[in-house]
């Protein structure tokens, strides 16, 4: 991953966008899902308030119409009437309750009243309602008579579906000689919720269809908050009809998106009649389109938040790099002057070292000459011949001032080099060096092999390392020993090793020893410089590649163990195809 990155500056910048949107990404799901799960806690409190609403207002309308009823049955005397069985009587006393019930803003569309036997004594329902009294059961069976409560619920009996009280009629010794049913349009909880949710919708669903106000039903009374009732009733029954087939009654909670609103519809809430079997769904649905959005628009915050945020990583992705990049310059600057200097040095060094012995040899031709002048020895052969070796010496001085110009110039363009000839040469120029340290260099390689690289590549890198190993071996007793051999890998490639018997590299230092000022010498005996340049070198090879290894070697019987450069690059023939 390191490399990858450090192989380009758009690689950083793509991979640091990539986390950025990531961390965007994870961030606002995070936000999201939260703010998703709010909603659907939301939801839930919506759904069981309106569930508690509904329930408390059936609760409250019963026990409204069972206070009623239950003192005007004991005011008009209907258990003595049901006894006597005068249902003459009894519908004289009864049908004003009926009347009532418009103005007290309770949509009744039946009253039914029972004697002990089951019969019907009395029934009054809206002219407007098809209906046969013969047909008419109780809603109750014997329930009401053994615990002589009310009960209530929904029943289908007279309309499609209605709510129903039912409660008993007692005589003066509590006794249940009957029951009084009152039927409730629902069209009344559909008003009565308008008080808490002025945008919840609701609907009955019933028998696999949406109860409305088609009927054509309506009650005798004047009162215009009925109407209002059916009204709201038959708006929200059409509103529901847009979309019913869409709705999944096996989900307590289903989301209906109708043009650009959305709303929650709620199943949750079951209907019963009195005997406790299933006649129904309350369906309700409310407006969460504003919240939706609050929702998104949270989401779009952060969205602003990482364009933001992306546009300043930019800017300073921008700056950073152009400093990085002035910076890694100068230093890069520094650091190939500093090499140059180092090169210089250890080339003057190198020169130095190997004029010794012909200066040392040019001194004593000219003392030679001079004293065979002294004394009237120096004759025109004599001179000839000291003419003749100092000549040699002075070629030897400048062969070698050629030969290290020659490598310090690599050319402006790859060509195609030998390593063979290349190794032979560095050998050359620093086998004087070598005899002085005692250093014994062992050549393996004696095929030539080519591959693309600028002029001199090879003699410098393999100098570099013979140098750097000469270094090493000076702190060895004994036998100073370098082994050159190379061999081929698939895939035409050549493995070049550089094997000492110094006793390795350190192992902290094994995996950073091509890194600039990384050296196992004294700070004041190296520069750290010699692998680093080497690196640099090998890159301009045709799949150039090198390491460092310990390891030992079986060399004359004896095992070694030192320190392996390992050269590899990719073979091509001579003509460079």
């Amino acid at each position: 991953m390191k490399r990858f990155l450090e192989a380009s500056k758009k690689r950083i910048v793509i991979v640091t966008y990539v986390l950025l949107f990531c961390m965007f990404c994870f961030f606002s799901l995070m936000d999201l899902q939260k703010r998703t799960s709010d909603y659907a806690y939301f939801a839930n409190k919506i759904n069981s308030f309106i569930k508690n609403a509904h329930d408390s207002e059936s609760e409250y309308l019963c026990s409204r119409l069972v206070n009623y009823v239950t003192a005007i049955a004991k005011e008009k005397q209907f258990a003595e009437l049901l006894k006597a069985g005068d249902a003459e009587s009894l519908q004289k006393v009864a049908e004003p309750v009926f009347q009532d019930f418009g103005k007290r803003y309770v949509p009744v569309i039946s009253v039914l009243i029972y004697d002990g036997s089951g019969n019907l004594k009395f029934h009054m329902t809206p002219p407007s309602i098809a209906h046969d009294p013969s047909t008419f059961r109780p809603s109750v069976s014997k329930e009401v008579f053994a615990t002589r409560k009310y009960t209530y619920g929904y029943e289908t009996n007279i309309v499609p579906l209605y709510f129903c009280t039912v409660l008993p009629v007692r005589d003066a010794l509590a006794n249940v000689v009957g029951t009084i049913e009152i039927g409730v349009d629902v069209s009344f909880f559909h008003y009565n919720l308008k008080w808490f949710f002025s945008d919840v919708r609701t609907a009955i669903f019933s028998k696999g269809r949406l109860i409305d106000s088609n009927s054509g039903y309506k009650t005798d009374s004047a009162e215009f908050v009925y109407d209002y009732y059916r009204k709201l009733k038959a708006n929200d029954a059409v509103f529901f009809s847009q979309f019913k087939d869409r709705i999944d009654f096996r989900r307590t909670r289903n989301d209906i998106q109708m043009g650009d609103r959305y709303y929650l519809v709620s199943t949750s809430q079951v209907l019963r009649d009195n005997g406790g079997r299933e006649v129904g769904k309350y369906l309700v649905a409310y407006d969460m389109t504003e919240l939706r959005r609050r929702h998104w628009g949270y989401f779009y915050v952060w969205l602003l938040f990482f364009a933001i945020t992306a546009s300043v990583m930019l800017c300073i992705n921008l700056v950073g790099f152009r400093k990085y990049e002035r910076i890694i310059t100068e230093q890069g600057n520094m650091l190939a002057q500093r090499s140059k200097q180092c090169a210089l040095g250890e080339m003057l060094g190198h020169i130095g070292h190997q004029w010794r012995q012909p200066l040392y040899n040019l001194s004593l031709i000219v003392q030679n000459i001079g004293l065979q002048n002294q004394f009237g020895k120096l004759d025109d052969a004599l001179l000839n011949n000291q003419i003749t070796q100092a000549n040699q010496n002075i070629q030897y001085m400048s062969n070698i001032i050629d030969d290290w110009r020659s490598l310090l110039m690599s050319g402006s363009s790859r060509t195609v080099i030998e390593l063979q000839a290349s190794v032979e040469r560095a050998i050359a120029m620093v086998a004087p060096v070598m005899e002085q340290s005692r250093v014994t260099i062992e050549n393996r390689i004696t095929s030539p092999v080519h591959t693309m690289g600028f002029v001199n590549d090879l003699v410098q890198l393999t100098i570099n390392v013979l140098l750097n190993a000469r270094d090493q071996l000076t702190l060895v007793p004994g036998d100073r020993l370098i082994v050159l051999s190379c061999r081929e890998e698939a895939g035409d490639l050549v493995t070049v090793t550089f094997q000492d018997n110094g006793g390795g590299i350190p192992d902290h230092l094994l995996k950073r020893i091509f890194e600039p000022y990384v050296t196992t010498k004294d700070k004041a005996d190296g520069t750290g410089l010699g692998l680093y340049l080497c690196q640099q070198i090998v890159g301009n090879l045709d799949q150039g590649k090198v390491w460092a290894e310990n390891r030992s070697f079986e060399l004359r019987g004896e095992t070694r163990y030192g320190a392996c450069i390992c050269l590899q690059f990719a073979r091509t023939n001579e003509g460079g195809k």
